[in-house]
């Protein structure tokens, strides 16, 4: 595709000719992942069409009119916004098709010029007209608000798109909208679980319209909200190793690195953290090799990602000396990158793995990183009660236990095991039982600590992070081997498929 676009370009005679091909230029070299080349025909392609080149957050001029543009969206009602006049100026339609490259482009990259390109697709709908690109331009302006802290308008931006979308009858359109609300807006006020449903619907759309960026992409955020939300580790495994070959096979290389994090965490979960072995047998790339190639390729938003899977994996098998000092919620607020939900709950994470090595250093630079992570996520919490009350709880308990305030404490462990059941993340219940039980061993109170941590593995079975649930049954073999361990809690052997090899495991018989 990009030979052919250069040879067009090259015998461009009109100026209609000319920006056809050098849209198809940037659109290609963006599916390959050739970013920073995608990036400067991009800006080329801008200057034809004279506009300004991006800017970048923090400039004056454009924190104003983001302002301005969330103050008039505020005075407007739904209709008003859904029956704006509607334009097929080609113009206006190369523009937002151009702004909406930029905004992959830039989460990838540089997500410091996202607002720009996004605030102009808005600018440019309301001013001009609505065109077929209108219902992403609302969907990518409300990732940026969002990411600048207000839920209300950023949520309503998205569903406003979603609307758009469905009333110009564009199911193609509609999978590309799905592809931006889900992974980084519905988390403010959608269980997470249904978002999975969601991504399942925007790939199968997007698979009928002939539309494979927004099919590949929503199946990648597919497999990797059901790995957040507490889904089947062995079907996140089996589906997205599935995928992952399947793009391999097609040489396609859009979505391929977002799946490959979801691939590398359910390995590491299901067969343990060094088992990049595995992902060998599969022919797929290891987290090292992935890592190092967004590195040089400066891919900021997979790095990031891998960063934040590194993070929960090493808090699950409590690798605290591998933890970075590198703060995930540093990152998120200086850089504002879009939110997704990965992100979200690696700060969750992060406020765990800050108040447990607090309590192991006795260093106070850990418990303020803990609190920051809290103070974070409780501000998400008055969004989405079912996402992350469980998660407020469990830091407050965290907290609780690290300043000294057992009785405190204890009762908002129970509180987040309760939410954590009742809003159906056994993942995150079976890590607020272990934490429980860490807690009332501490204390001397082992039958109840043994019990907190039976369930912790249960759990994790159920999970089927089987890899988490061995590190459990060790603790507890530690620690009660020689009392009630023993009596009516026996190991039983259990095998699991990691692909072509087969792994005996042990787990405690409840």
């Amino acid at each position: 595709v990009q030979s052919y676009s250069q040879a067009v370009l090259s015998h461009a005679t009109s100026l209609e000719d000319k920006l056809n091909a050098m849209f198809t230029m940037v659109k290609s070299l963006r599916m390959t992942l050739s970013l920073a080349e995608a990036e400067i025909y991009a800006v080329r392609f801008l200057m034809e069409l004279g506009e300004e080149e991006p800017r970048m957050s923090g400039n004056p001029q454009l924190d104003s009119d983001i302002s301005s543009m969330i103050v008039t969206v505020s005075s407007m009602t739904d209709d008003s916004i859904l029956n704006l006049k509607q334009s097929q100026d080609k113009k206006l339609l190369m523009l937002m098709n151009l702004c909406h490259e930029f905004f992959y482009i830039f989460q990838m990259m540089d997500p410091s010029r996202l607002s720009s390109v996004s605030l102009r697709m808005v600018q440019l709908s309301f001013g001009c007209g609505i065109t077929e690109l209108s219902p992403l331009a609302f969907a990518q302006f409300g990732v940026v608000v969002l990411s600048g802290g207000n839920a209300i308008v950023g949520y309503r931006m998205g569903s406003l798109a979603l609307k758009l979308a469905r009333n110009l009858c564009a199911p193609r359109l509609i999978s590309s909208v799905i592809a931006v609300v889900q992974p980084y807006l519905a988390w403010v006020a959608e269980p997470l679980q249904t978002i999975t449903e969601s991504h399942q619907h925007g790939h199968t759309l997007g698979a009928q319209c002939g539309d494979v960026s927004s099919s590949t992409l929503n199946y990648a955020w597919f497999c990797m909200a059901k790995l957040l939300s507490g889904g089947d580790l062995e079907v996140v495994r089996r589906e997205s190793c599935r995928f992952l070959k399947e793009l391999r096979s097609k040489k396609q290389n859009w979505g391929f690195l977002c799946a490959s994090i979801t691939y590398l965490l359910s390995v590491a979960l299901i067969e343990g953290p060094n088992s990049d072995v595995l992902v060998g047998n599969c022919d797929l790339p290891s987290e090292t090799h992935i890592f190092a190639f967004a590195v040089e390729r400066k891919h900021e938003l997979i790095s990031f990602g891998i960063r934040t899977h590194r993070l929960i994996r090493n808090f699950l098998f409590r690798q605290y000396d591998e933890m970075s000092n590198s703060s995930i919620l540093s990152y998120l607020l200086e850089r504002k990158p879009p939110l997704h939900s990965l992100f979200i709950i690696g700060v969750f994470y992060q406020g765990l793995t800050s108040y447990c090595i607090a309590r192991r250093t006795r260093d106070d630079i850990w418990t303020t990183r803990g609190n920051a992570a809290l103070t974070f996520i409780q501000h998400w919490s008055h969004s989405s009660q079912w996402n992350f009350q469980n998660k407020v709880l469990l830091l407050q308990a965290e907290k609780s236990f690290t300043c000294g305030n057992l009785t405190e404490a204890q009762n908002f462990y129970k509180d987040s095991i309760t939410s954590a059941r009742r809003h159906k993340f056994i993942h995150e219940e079976g890590v607020s039982h272990e934490l429980s039980g860490l807690f009332f061993l501490d204390r001397g109170l082992r039958d109840k600590a043994h019990e907190e941590l039976l369930h912790s593995v249960r759990c994790f079975r159920t999970w089927g992070a089987y890899a988490v649930a061995d590190r459990v049954n060790i603790l507890i073999g530690d620690n009660f081997s020689d009392t009630t361990c023993s009596e009516g809690h026996v190991f039983e052997t259990a095998s699991h498929t990691a692909e072509d090899s087969t792994k005996r495991r042990y787990y405690l018989d409840f």
